[in-house]
C-alpha cells in the first residue's frame, strides 16, 4: 500500500513540474529524436539529389523539439500555461503575447460580442461618437492595428480555438511537415 502511495505522489510531483521529470523528459527526447532523424533524412536526401523544392523546410533542432513537447505536457497540468497559450506561442503567426491572446480563446460567443462592443465604444468615445462604422468594422481596425491580422482571421484562429486541432498541430505538426517535405522531394524528382 505504501509503495502505491509513493508512486502516486511521485507521479503527481512529475505532473506538477513536467520539465523536472526524468520520465517525462525521456519520453519527450525519444519522440524528438524520431522526428528530427526523419526530417534530417529527408533534408539529406534533398541535398544529395540537389533538389529545389522552395518549401522552406529545414532540419528540426532536437532540444527545441524536446522543449516544445514538454510545453504541451505542461499545458495539460494544473498551474501550467493553457493549451491555447502553448498553441498560440508555437503554431500561430500573430504578433502578441500568447497569454494575452489566449484570453480571447476562452471567450464564448456572448463574451466575444461584448468585447467587440467595448472596442467599438472606446473608438467612438475617443472621437465623441462621430465615427460612422459598425462595431465589427471598428474591431477589425483595432485588431489589425494591434495584432496585424483581420477580424475574421483573428476570430478563425484565436476566438474559435479548437483544442483537438491544437493538440494535433503541437504533437503531429513536425511529422506532417516532414511528410510534406517528402512529397516536395518526390515532386521535384518527377
Amino acid at each position: 500500500m505504501m509503495d502505491k502511495l509513493k508512486q502516486i505522489q511521485r507521479a503527481k510531483a512529475e505532473l506538477e513540474n513536467p520539465r523536472e521529470s526524468d520520465h517525462i523528459r525521456v519520453i519527450a527526447e525519444v519522440l524528438a529524436e524520431i522526428e528530427t532523424a526523419q526530417r534530417r533524412a529527408v533534408m539529406e536526401q534533398r541535398a544529395e539529389l540537389e533538389l529545389e523544392t522552395g518549401d522552406g523546410r529545414t532540419n528540426l533542432d532536437k532540444q527545441e523539439r524536446v522543449g516544445a513537447i514538454l510545453d504541451v505536457v505542461d499545458a495539460q497540468t494544473p498551474g501550467g500555461p493553457s493549451l491555447a497559450e502553448t498553441w498560440i506561442e508555437q503554431c500561430v503567426d500573430i504578433d502578441g503575447d500568447p497569454a494575452a491572446l489566449s484570453h480571447y480563446s476562452a471567450m464564448d460567443s456572448d463574451e466575444w460580442a461584448a468585447q467587440i462592443g467595448r472596442w467599438a465604444d472606446t473608438y467612438r468615445n475617443a472621437e465623441a461618437g462621430e465615427i460612422d462604422a459598425t462595431d465589427r468594422d471598428l474591431a477589425d481596425h483595432h485588431i489589425s492595428q494591434k495584432w496585424g491580422v483581420s477580424l475574421s482571421e483573428f476570430e478563425g484562429t484565436i476566438v474559435e480555438f479548437d483544442g483537438e486541432k491544437a493538440i494535433e498541430d503541437l504533437l503531429a505538426g513536425p511529422s506532417k511537415e516532414t511528410k510534406q517535405a517528402i512529397e516536395a522531394n518526390t515532386e521535384a524528382m518527377a
